[in-house]
């Protein structure tokens, strides 16, 4: 099959991700592809995520004006090429297809959401091309080629398993002994559910009750809140994005019902404020690993982001903040080995002198074996208090 049909098919196709990414994974030749100096991108720009894209196209952007600023690569700018995956894991593949084949670019940032880049990895690892994931969360995006020999897939988020170990911390300071969970439908909270169970299992806490699944756009969430409150739980753990963690909080006001609750860092995004308003957000939890004041380079990044995006309105400022860390981390590799996109792998994987961090990386972010530049030491439970985020420190 050659490469245009294959994206003309993928245009086509109504099937599941996974599905979409196998077929292109098998349709295109092995191993990298001559590259030129252009960097490409995928996030979700509309959709289901598209807040958390438009957050990482700012980071991404500034990143690299920055970066051409100062004379691009060797005297030359670097070319942003950006695509939309519309929060579909098969325009994810598309996308990613396109970006390989037609784009050349030399390393790719993205996608914004874990359903969309679980499809893509297979393609991105086969190709021999860096895919540096700045938001998505689930723990097989990185797992699953962990063993290989090379490994093009990096990660500056905090995974879901480091996220909910914040939740488990927090629930044995507190001694609470009977925890619920909660999780959407998709293949992330599927994922989100496996490891929540085997957290808590590890913790010696064993989970009240079903697990309560619930789709991303119900509107009602009172039904499976009712068992979990018949089950007597005194906290819930839930895998939910913004929306659906909204209607949670205010099924919760509906049935009177008062259990804490913490979500993954989703749950800390504006439109969380926007769409539930004060009440419904007062003491909801999630884990994040920045905030717009946690340190002084955060401060001033913030203030650069605000100035540059005067009318941008809302946005999630740790999405930007880990897009602009990933951006830089991809163009500090590319200064020392050129667009080449298996010597690029090869020097973010190397890369020991990172020291302008904006979220709380170290100046090795990763090493042959750890793809995951945030760990246990870079993140912290977040609460929303009067309409705020500020750190939990009980």
């Amino acid at each position: 099959m050659r490469v245009t049909n294959l994206i003309h098919a993928l245009q086509r196709s109504a099937a599941g991700g996974l599905l979409v990414a196998g077929l292109a994974v098998a349709a295109l030749p092995t191993g990298a592809l001559a590259a030129e100096l252009k960097l490409g991108v995928d996030l979700s720009l509309t959709g289901g995520t598209d807040d958390f894209g438009r957050g990482a196209r700012m980071g991404i952007e500034m990143a690299v004006k920055e970066y051409n600023d100062k004379g691009g690569y060797k005297g030359k700018p670097v070319e942003l090429v950006m695509y939309d995956d519309e929060t579909k894991p098969a325009k994810g593949v598309e996308n990613l297809t396109r970006l390989i084949t037609r784009d050349r670019v030399f390393t790719v940032i993205g996608p914004a959401n874990s359903g969309v880049a679980l499809a893509m990895i297979d393609i991105a690892q086969k190709q021999k091309m860096p895919l540096m994931v700045p938001l998505p969360t689930s723990e097989p995006i990185i797992g699953r080629y962990a063993g290989e020999a090379k490994h093009y897939i990096y990660r500056v988020t905090l995974n879901d398993g480091i996220q909910t170990q914040f939740m488990i911390d927090y629930i044995k300071r507190k001694g609470i002994k009977r925890v619920g969970l909660m999780h959407d439908s998709t293949g992330w909270g599927q994922s989100g559910r496996e490891t929540a169970v085997r957290l808590l299992k590890e913790a010696g806490i064993p989970l009240t009750g079903e697990p309560q699944v619930f789709d991303q756009n119900d509107t009602d969430m009172t039904a499976q809140l009712s068992k979990l409150r018949d089950a007597n739980v005194e906290f819930i753990v839930s895998y939910s994005l913004a929306p659906a963690g909204v209607q949670i909080a205010k099924s919760m006001q509906k049935i009177g019902m008062k259990t804490p609750w913490s979500g993954t860092w989703g749950v800390l995004a504006p439109n969380f404020l926007k769409l539930g308003g004060k009440e419904a957000a007062e003491g909801v939890m999630g884990v994040t690993s920045y905030t717009i004041d946690h340190s002084d380079k955060a401060k001033a990044f913030h203030a650069r982001v605000e100035a540059t995006y005067k009318d941008v309105g809302d946005f999630f400022p740790v999405t930007t903040a880990q897009a602009y860390d990933a951006a830089r981390l991809v163009l500090k590799a590319l200064d020392k080995v050129g667009p080449d996109p298996v010597k690029i792998r090869d020097a973010i994987e190397a890369i020991d002198d990172y020291n302008e961090a904006v979220t709380k990386m170290h100046p090795r972010p990763f090493t042959k074996e750890n793809h995951e530049a945030l760990g246990a030491d870079t993140g912290f439970l977040a609460v929303w208090r009067d309409g705020k985020v500020y750190r939990v420190t009980d």
